[in-house]
Protein backbone atom coordinates (compact mmCIF):
# COMPACT_ATOMS: atom_id res chain seq x y z
CA UNK A 1 0.00 0.00 0.00
CA UNK A 2 2.61 2.50 0.98
CA UNK A 3 4.76 1.84 -2.23
CA UNK A 4 1.39 2.55 -4.29
CA UNK A 5 0.93 5.40 -2.36
CA UNK A 6 4.63 6.65 -3.34
CA UNK A 7 4.51 5.71 -6.80
CA UNK A 8 1.53 7.63 -7.46
CA UNK A 9 2.70 10.67 -5.48
CA UNK A 10 5.71 11.15 -7.87
CA UNK A 11 3.37 10.56 -10.89
CA UNK A 12 1.69 13.04 -9.85
CA UNK A 13 5.15 15.20 -8.69
CA UNK A 14 6.20 15.00 -12.58
CA UNK A 15 2.74 15.23 -14.01
CA UNK A 16 2.19 19.02 -12.24
CA UNK A 17 6.03 19.82 -13.17
CA UNK A 18 5.71 19.23 -16.57
CA UNK A 19 2.87 21.42 -16.51
CA UNK A 20 3.83 24.14 -14.59
CA UNK A 21 7.18 24.04 -17.43
CA UNK A 22 4.97 23.80 -20.55
CA UNK A 23 2.53 26.99 -19.75
CA UNK A 24 0.48 27.65 -22.79
CA UNK A 25 2.63 26.03 -25.17
CA UNK A 26 1.35 23.66 -27.88
CA UNK A 27 1.72 19.65 -27.00
CA UNK A 28 4.06 18.50 -29.76
CA UNK A 29 3.35 15.26 -30.91
CA UNK A 30 4.97 11.85 -29.65
CA UNK A 31 8.48 11.69 -31.14
CA UNK A 32 9.32 15.46 -31.39
CA UNK A 33 12.00 17.02 -29.80
CA UNK A 34 10.77 20.57 -28.06
CA UNK A 35 11.84 24.31 -29.60
CA UNK A 36 15.50 24.61 -29.09
CA UNK A 37 16.44 27.52 -26.60
CA UNK A 38 17.82 31.15 -27.77
CA UNK A 39 21.41 30.51 -28.73
CA UNK A 40 21.04 27.15 -30.51
CA UNK A 41 21.21 26.07 -33.72
CA UNK A 42 19.82 22.97 -35.16
CA UNK A 43 22.37 21.14 -37.49
CA UNK A 44 22.10 20.32 -41.00
CA UNK A 45 22.40 16.23 -42.05
CA UNK A 46 23.35 14.66 -45.18
CA UNK A 47 19.96 13.13 -45.01
CA UNK A 48 18.47 16.70 -44.85
CA UNK A 49 20.33 17.32 -47.89
CA UNK A 50 19.23 13.84 -49.96
CA UNK A 51 15.93 14.55 -48.87
CA UNK A 52 15.99 18.00 -49.74
CA UNK A 53 17.53 16.57 -53.41
CA UNK A 54 14.69 14.46 -53.96
CA UNK A 55 11.57 16.70 -52.65
CA UNK A 56 8.92 17.80 -55.06
CA UNK A 57 7.27 21.21 -54.62
CA UNK A 58 3.26 20.56 -55.40
CA UNK A 59 2.56 24.86 -55.57
CA UNK A 60 3.77 27.82 -54.69
CA UNK A 61 2.33 31.20 -54.92
CA UNK A 62 4.84 34.42 -55.14
CA UNK A 63 4.37 38.03 -53.20
CA UNK A 64 5.30 40.23 -55.97
CA UNK A 65 6.85 42.99 -54.56
CA UNK A 66 4.67 45.88 -53.41
CA UNK A 67 4.42 48.01 -56.18
CA UNK A 68 0.99 48.32 -58.06
CA UNK A 69 -2.04 46.77 -57.32
CA UNK A 70 -3.06 43.74 -59.23
CA UNK A 71 -4.46 44.54 -62.38
CA UNK A 72 -6.26 42.39 -65.51
CA UNK A 73 -8.70 43.51 -68.66
CA UNK A 74 -11.89 42.36 -67.02
CA UNK A 75 -11.60 44.91 -63.76
CA UNK A 76 -12.51 47.14 -66.52
CA UNK A 77 -15.95 45.20 -66.83
CA UNK A 78 -19.00 45.65 -64.93
CA UNK A 79 -18.57 42.17 -63.72
CA UNK A 80 -19.94 42.30 -59.69
CA UNK A 81 -17.51 42.35 -57.36
CA UNK A 82 -14.63 41.44 -59.40
CA UNK A 83 -11.81 40.88 -56.75
CA UNK A 84 -13.53 38.01 -54.50
CA UNK A 85 -12.41 35.12 -53.52
CA UNK A 86 -13.81 32.33 -55.18
CA UNK A 87 -13.55 28.55 -53.62
CA UNK A 88 -12.51 26.09 -55.78
CA UNK A 89 -12.80 23.24 -52.88
CA UNK A 90 -9.02 22.61 -52.42
CA UNK A 91 -7.73 22.44 -48.52
CA UNK A 92 -8.14 24.99 -46.44
CA UNK A 93 -6.00 25.00 -42.94
CA UNK A 94 -9.09 25.12 -40.04
CA UNK A 95 -6.30 25.82 -37.31
CA UNK A 96 -2.49 25.74 -37.49
CA UNK A 97 0.80 26.00 -35.82
CA UNK A 98 3.26 28.52 -36.71
CA UNK A 99 6.71 27.18 -36.72
CA UNK A 100 9.55 29.95 -37.21
CA UNK A 101 12.83 28.63 -38.77
CA UNK A 102 15.34 31.72 -38.45
CA UNK A 103 18.48 30.81 -40.66
CA UNK A 104 21.73 32.55 -39.59
CA UNK A 105 20.90 35.05 -37.50
CA UNK A 106 24.12 35.80 -34.41
CA UNK A 107 21.10 36.08 -31.72
CA UNK A 108 19.97 32.53 -32.86
CA UNK A 109 16.78 34.37 -32.64
CA UNK A 110 13.83 35.94 -33.99
CA UNK A 111 15.88 39.29 -33.16
CA UNK A 112 17.19 39.61 -36.85
CA UNK A 113 13.70 40.14 -38.10
CA UNK A 114 11.99 42.18 -35.04
CA UNK A 115 9.07 40.62 -33.04
CA UNK A 116 7.09 38.13 -35.70
CA UNK A 117 6.67 35.55 -32.62
CA UNK A 118 5.10 38.43 -30.28
CA UNK A 119 2.60 39.03 -33.41
CA UNK A 120 2.06 35.44 -33.78
CA UNK A 121 0.73 35.29 -30.09
CA UNK A 122 -1.13 38.33 -30.42
CA UNK A 123 -3.15 36.76 -33.36
CA UNK A 124 -4.74 34.08 -32.14
CA UNK A 125 -8.22 34.88 -31.63
CA UNK A 126 -7.60 38.27 -32.54
CA UNK A 127 -10.18 40.55 -34.79
CA UNK A 128 -7.99 40.32 -37.49
CA UNK A 129 -7.58 36.56 -37.26
CA UNK A 130 -11.86 36.85 -37.39
CA UNK A 131 -11.32 38.10 -40.58
CA UNK A 132 -10.90 34.54 -41.93
CA UNK A 133 -14.03 32.67 -40.31
CA UNK A 134 -15.75 33.49 -43.47
CA UNK A 135 -13.83 31.26 -45.30
CA UNK A 136 -12.46 28.74 -43.19
CA UNK A 137 -15.71 28.37 -41.15
CA UNK A 138 -13.32 27.76 -37.99
CA UNK A 139 -12.62 29.37 -34.74
CA UNK A 140 -9.42 32.12 -34.90
CA UNK A 141 -8.70 31.05 -31.76
CA UNK A 142 -6.88 27.73 -33.44
CA UNK A 143 -4.21 29.66 -35.34
CA UNK A 144 -1.69 29.31 -32.86
CA UNK A 145 2.76 30.19 -32.31
CA UNK A 146 3.94 26.55 -31.86
CA UNK A 147 7.69 27.16 -31.72
CA UNK A 148 10.87 28.23 -33.33
CA UNK A 149 13.89 26.60 -34.28
CA UNK A 150 17.48 28.52 -34.61
CA UNK A 151 19.34 26.80 -37.88
CA UNK A 152 22.47 27.82 -39.33
CA UNK A 153 23.58 26.96 -42.18
CA UNK A 154 26.73 27.40 -44.59
CA UNK A 155 26.77 28.12 -48.33
CA UNK A 156 29.47 29.56 -50.38
CA UNK A 157 27.54 32.74 -51.66
CA UNK A 158 24.71 34.92 -50.13
CA UNK A 159 22.48 33.18 -52.57
CA UNK A 160 20.00 30.60 -51.73
CA UNK A 161 18.13 28.39 -54.19
CA UNK A 162 15.21 26.04 -53.24
CA UNK A 163 17.08 22.99 -52.64
CA UNK A 164 19.01 25.18 -50.12
CA UNK A 165 15.72 25.89 -48.24
CA UNK A 166 14.23 22.72 -48.33
CA UNK A 167 17.63 21.43 -47.12
CA UNK A 168 17.08 23.90 -44.30
CA UNK A 169 13.24 23.41 -44.14
CA UNK A 170 13.84 19.35 -43.62
CA UNK A 171 16.09 20.00 -40.70
CA UNK A 172 13.23 21.63 -39.15
CA UNK A 173 10.84 19.01 -39.68
CA UNK A 174 13.19 16.43 -38.51
CA UNK A 175 13.43 18.51 -34.96
CA UNK A 176 10.04 18.65 -34.83
CA UNK A 177 9.13 14.89 -35.45
CA UNK A 178 8.69 15.48 -38.53
CA UNK A 179 4.87 17.01 -37.95
CA UNK A 180 3.10 17.89 -41.19
CA UNK A 181 -0.48 18.26 -42.67
CA UNK A 182 -2.92 21.20 -42.87
CA UNK A 183 -2.90 22.20 -39.41
CA UNK A 184 1.23 23.19 -39.39
CA UNK A 185 2.97 25.96 -40.78
CA UNK A 186 6.59 26.52 -41.10
CA UNK A 187 8.15 30.10 -41.89
CA UNK A 188 11.49 30.13 -43.19
CA UNK A 189 13.36 33.48 -41.91
CA UNK A 190 16.05 34.90 -44.44
CA UNK A 191 18.65 37.28 -43.14
CA UNK A 192 19.68 40.66 -44.49
CA UNK A 193 21.60 40.51 -46.93
CA UNK A 194 20.66 36.57 -47.68
CA UNK A 195 19.07 36.40 -51.48
CA UNK A 196 17.19 33.77 -52.62
CA UNK A 197 16.25 32.70 -56.37
CA UNK A 198 14.23 30.13 -58.01
CA UNK A 199 16.58 27.32 -59.35
CA UNK A 200 17.98 27.76 -62.72
CA UNK A 201 15.31 30.89 -63.23
CA UNK A 202 16.21 34.56 -62.43
CA UNK A 203 13.25 35.11 -60.45
CA UNK A 204 14.09 36.07 -57.22
CA UNK A 205 14.03 38.27 -54.30
CA UNK A 206 17.09 39.90 -55.03
CA UNK A 207 17.31 43.92 -53.67
CA UNK A 208 20.76 44.10 -54.12
CA UNK A 209 20.50 43.35 -58.03
CA UNK A 210 17.19 45.12 -59.07
CA UNK A 211 17.11 43.26 -62.73
CA UNK A 212 16.40 39.72 -61.17
CA UNK A 213 14.71 41.57 -57.67
CA UNK A 214 10.83 39.98 -59.00
CA UNK A 215 8.69 39.04 -55.25
CA UNK A 216 9.18 39.70 -51.50
CA UNK A 217 8.49 35.74 -50.62
CA UNK A 218 6.29 33.29 -50.85
CA UNK A 219 4.28 30.22 -49.68
CA UNK A 220 4.37 26.70 -50.97
CA UNK A 221 3.33 22.81 -50.27
CA UNK A 222 6.27 20.57 -50.72
CA UNK A 223 6.11 16.56 -50.79
CA UNK A 224 9.71 15.10 -48.88
CA UNK A 225 9.87 11.13 -49.94
CA UNK A 226 10.15 9.88 -45.95
CA UNK A 227 7.06 12.88 -45.01
CA UNK A 228 4.07 11.68 -45.41
CA UNK A 229 1.77 14.19 -45.18
CA UNK A 230 2.88 17.77 -47.61
CA UNK A 231 4.87 20.40 -45.71
CA UNK A 232 2.72 24.08 -45.62
CA UNK A 233 5.81 26.35 -46.08
CA UNK A 234 6.68 30.20 -46.05
CA UNK A 235 10.02 31.76 -47.03
CA UNK A 236 10.47 35.36 -45.61
CA UNK A 237 13.39 36.98 -46.81
CA UNK A 238 14.50 40.25 -45.17
CA UNK A 239 11.73 42.43 -45.61
CA UNK A 240 13.08 46.19 -44.35
CA UNK A 241 13.47 46.81 -47.54
CA UNK A 242 13.11 48.40 -51.09
CA UNK A 243 9.23 47.58 -51.97
CA UNK A 244 8.75 45.05 -49.36
CA UNK A 245 9.22 47.66 -46.28
CA UNK A 246 6.28 49.02 -44.13
CA UNK A 247 7.08 52.95 -44.35
CA UNK A 248 5.96 53.61 -41.02
CA UNK A 249 6.16 52.86 -37.20
CA UNK A 250 3.38 52.62 -35.49
CA UNK A 251 3.25 50.14 -32.12
CA UNK A 252 5.59 48.04 -33.04
CA UNK A 253 8.57 49.19 -34.91
CA UNK A 254 9.36 49.72 -38.59
CA UNK A 255 11.76 46.39 -38.74
CA UNK A 256 8.50 43.99 -37.13
CA UNK A 257 5.94 46.24 -39.21
CA UNK A 258 7.86 45.14 -42.36
CA UNK A 259 8.31 41.54 -41.04
CA UNK A 260 4.96 41.05 -39.85
CA UNK A 261 2.87 42.63 -42.70
CA UNK A 262 4.81 40.21 -44.95
CA UNK A 263 4.62 37.42 -42.81
CA UNK A 264 0.26 37.91 -42.25
CA UNK A 265 0.29 38.03 -46.49
CA UNK A 266 1.86 34.73 -46.13
CA UNK A 267 -0.34 33.49 -43.64
CA UNK A 268 -3.43 34.51 -44.36
CA UNK A 269 -3.07 33.00 -47.79
CA UNK A 270 -1.37 29.91 -46.46
CA UNK A 271 -4.59 29.33 -44.64
CA UNK A 272 -7.21 30.16 -47.58
CA UNK A 273 -5.11 28.53 -49.60
CA UNK A 274 -2.46 26.33 -48.92
CA UNK A 275 -2.43 24.10 -52.27
CA UNK A 276 -1.99 22.46 -54.29
CA UNK A 277 -5.33 22.51 -55.21
CA UNK A 278 -6.78 25.84 -54.87
CA UNK A 279 -8.55 27.07 -52.18
CA UNK A 280 -9.97 30.49 -52.18
CA UNK A 281 -8.62 32.01 -55.39
CA UNK A 282 -9.41 35.22 -57.38
CA UNK A 283 -9.11 33.92 -60.79
CA UNK A 284 -10.22 37.57 -62.38
CA UNK A 285 -6.31 38.87 -60.90
CA UNK A 286 -4.50 35.92 -60.18
CA UNK A 287 -4.32 37.09 -56.40
CA UNK A 288 -5.23 35.30 -53.40
CA UNK A 289 -6.09 37.23 -49.92
CA UNK A 290 -2.85 39.09 -49.53
CA UNK A 291 -2.01 39.96 -52.89
CA UNK A 292 -5.21 42.05 -53.14
CA UNK A 293 -4.58 43.96 -50.47
CA UNK A 294 -0.41 44.26 -50.35
CA UNK A 295 -0.35 47.80 -51.58
CA UNK A 296 -2.20 49.46 -48.46
CA UNK A 297 -0.47 50.08 -44.99
CA UNK A 298 -3.24 50.30 -42.29
CA UNK A 299 -2.91 50.96 -38.44
CA UNK A 300 -4.36 47.68 -37.07
CA UNK A 301 -4.73 46.51 -33.75
CA UNK A 302 -3.40 42.94 -32.94
CA UNK A 303 -4.78 41.77 -29.58
CA UNK A 304 -4.27 45.73 -28.09
CA UNK A 305 -0.40 46.33 -30.15
CA UNK A 306 -0.64 48.70 -32.85
CA UNK A 307 0.45 47.36 -36.59
CA UNK A 308 1.64 48.94 -39.87
CA UNK A 309 0.71 46.64 -42.06
CA UNK A 310 -1.54 45.22 -44.61
CA UNK A 311 -5.16 44.57 -44.72
CA UNK A 312 -6.39 41.35 -46.41
CA UNK A 313 -9.36 40.48 -49.05
CA UNK A 314 -13.06 40.10 -46.78
CA UNK A 315 -15.79 38.62 -49.09
CA UNK A 316 -18.18 40.41 -46.86
CA UNK A 317 -16.90 43.64 -47.34
CA UNK A 318 -16.03 43.34 -51.23
CA UNK A 319 -13.26 45.08 -50.37
CA UNK A 320 -10.32 44.95 -48.01
CA UNK A 321 -10.94 44.59 -44.25
CA UNK A 322 -8.68 44.63 -41.01
CA UNK A 323 -11.72 42.39 -39.32
CA UNK A 324 -15.00 40.17 -40.36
Amino acid sequence: MKRSFFRLSLLLFIGLAFAACAGTRQALIPGASPPLAAGTDIGVSADDVAMAAQARILSYRIMHLRTNGPSHPLARTKIKYPADLVYKKGPVMKEAASFNIYVNCPSHTESCWGDPEGFEKNLTGSTFAKLLTQYTKSSPRGYTLGGSFSVKYRSYTKLLYQNDLLTVLHAALVKNGKQAGYATMYHIFLPKGTDTCFDRTRVCYSPDHPATNSFCAYHESVAFKDVPQPVIASVEPYQKVGFCASRASSGASALTNSTVSTLAHEMFESITDPGPAYGWFNFTFGSEIGDLCQTFQWKISVDGVVYSIQPMYSNHYHACANGP
